[in-house]
């Protein structure tokens, strides 16, 4: 197949270029002739970009008493269409299960249901962590893990001490750390006296910035004690960006923030449908939001994600009374692309360039997976979108599954136009290309 006529985005920056896939690889690039019987895509005028990565989903898997509205068809079919050809979900382990009889569960109810390329974080919840069994993973190819410093009545919370232990230990082996950054004991001391259970804006007052702000600062110290590299998730509060920019010279950390944290406020809590946009971290301030936004404009974020957590309409409104009990999430995985090429190659002229880093290198490295994903170089695989800029206005779509759209109203004219995964199409003129199965395959 020969990819002909488009602006190619390859590491070494943008140029007019032909693009020939052979099998799942990339195998040339530059100015080049089509082949007898060769298929040819036309993207004169296009752009090229390489496959984009959203590292931090949650779908087809049980949270509490709620299944996630998405399974992996649904969320991987949606993903595609937007440019996204992996996903990363996460494995938490489960009382009475090994960490790879967790890995493997997970792994099995995604085979041979993903329309994308799919791979795990990992999160223990025995302690001492099984590090025999971890080493092993890492020695496999599973070297991201994830902690939270919350969730305490959920059995998720690790206390700073054991966190200590944890980023020792992983630092030699060469496995990152992903981090959820809400500080217990600051979230305990919230004020729930004169709580209205029926206000969801009372959500975010009840999980402040300065817990996020706490928790990242003794993050950051303890990356910068071992030198373990570092992952901050959904980071929320401009405050945290500015800690994390003053220690990337004695840490290695990476963050991340996610759509709905730049283009919705607190301000949607309000209200009687505001229990639709309970998330956690939660919306922050409309000054808050603005703050994001400048700190992605200047390229405050290594990479954005969604932290796609979408659960149905009936579980939602079902506990709209008390919004403690509602399931905290929303949906986004269809919309990471068309809304942060609106708004910030649209609307604050970042280069298309810099926004592909964040969508596709930069989380290909954080997965450990860069070059084979996450470029478009000879030898990766043929992961890549031909995106038009100026297509006509279409709306932006969260999810597939029965949940509230996260973003009702916007629209986006940049379109996807062609997809390829491993060197298939998978999308054509917009539309997901129908297959006798699911390509995805799940990565080690």
């Amino acid at each position: 197949m020969l990819v002909q006529g488009g602006t190619v985005w390859t590491p070494e920056g943008a140029r007019r270029a032909d693009l020939r896939v052979t099998g799942e690889a990339i195998a040339e690039i530059g100015d080049l002739a089509p082949l007898s019987g060769e298929t040819v895509v036309d993207a004169g005028g296009l752009h090229v970009l390489p496959g984009m990565i959203d590292v931090h989903v949650h779908v087809d898997d049980t949270i509490g008493p709620y299944e996630l509205a998405d399974t992996f068809p649904t969320a991987t079919e949606l993903a595609l269409r937007t440019g996204i050809t992996t996903l990363a979900g996460f494995v938490t382990q489960r009382p009475g299960e090994t960490l790879p009889g967790a890995l493997e569960r997970c792994r099995a109810r995604a085979r041979g249901r993903t329309h994308c390329d799919v791979r795990f974080h990992l999160t223990p919840t025995v302690w001492p962590w099984p590090w025999e069994e971890i080493e092993a993973l890492v020695a496999a190819g599973c070297t991201t893990f994830k902690l939270y410093t919350t969730y305490r009545e959920a059995g998720l919370f690790t206390s700073y001490e054991r966190l200590a232990v944890v980023v020792e230990r992983l630092a030699p082996l060469g496995a990152r750390l992903l981090v959820h950054c809400e500080d217990d004991e600051v979230l305990r001391a919230a004020d729930a006296s004169a709580l209205d259970p029926g206000d969801a804006h009372e959500h975010a007052r009840l999980r402040p910035e300065a817990a996020e702000v706490a928790a990242v600062e003794r993050v950051l110290d303890l990356a910068a004690r071992t030198g373990c590299p570092v992952h901050l998730v959904h980071v929320s509060t401009a405050d945290a960006v500015a800690r994390i920019a003053a220690a990337r010279s004695r840490a290695a950390v990476t963050c991340e923030t996610a759509p709905h944290y730049l283009l919705l406020s607190d301000a949607a809590l309000a209200g009687r449908n505001g229990h639709r946009f309970v998330c956690t971290p939660p919306l922050r301030a409309v000054a808050t939001r603005a703050r994001l936004e400048a700190d992605a404009a200047a390229g405050a974020f290594d990479l954005f994600a969604t932290d796609h957590c979408a659960f149905t309409r009936a579980d939602k409104d079902a506990r709209r009374e008390d919004f403690r009990a509602v399931p905290s999430g929303v949906a986004g995985v269809g919309a990471l692309v068309p809304t942060l090429f609106e708004m910030l190659v649209t609307r604050h002229h970042l280069g298309l360039g810099e926004l592909a880093t964040r969508l596709a290198a930069n989380p290909a490295k954080l997965l450990g997976i860069y070059p084979r994903k996450g470029a478009l170089a000879v030898g990766s695989d043929a992961d890549l979108v031909v995106v038009d800029p100026a297509g006509p206005q279409r709306p932006v779509v969260s999810t597939l599954a029965d949940a509230y759209e996260t973003y009702p109203g916007r629209t986006t004219t940049w379109n996807v136009r062609h997809v390829l995964l491993r060197g298939e199409t998978v999308v054509a003129d917009g539309a997901n290309v129908e297959s006798a199965r699911p390509l995805g395959q799940i990565l080690a």
